[in-house]
């Protein structure tokens, strides 16, 4: 399937502070896509129900790291 990202609204994850490592984030009417805030250019889309699963692993850990990639 192809996804029409033009035009998307692109926001910054809230866990990202400013850092260097940060993740983009765009609802898409066909899903939600995400992209490095750093290199913009390539994006995956992930259906909303698997957004939802991603988040609520994230932020069901104690310290909020469970999508860190030291712990994940």
């Amino acid at each position: 399937m192809t996804h029409d990202l033009t035009g998307a609204a692109w926001f910054k994850s809230s866990r990202c502070g400013g850092g260097p490592t940060c993740v983009e984030v765009a609802f898409l009417e066909t899903g939600v896509g995400v992209r490095d805030a750093k290199d913009p250019g390539p994006a995956f889309v992930v259906s909303p129900g698997s957004w939802s699963s991603f988040v609520r692993h994230c932020s069901g850990t104690a310290d909020g790291q469970g999508c860190d990639s030291a712990t994940s």
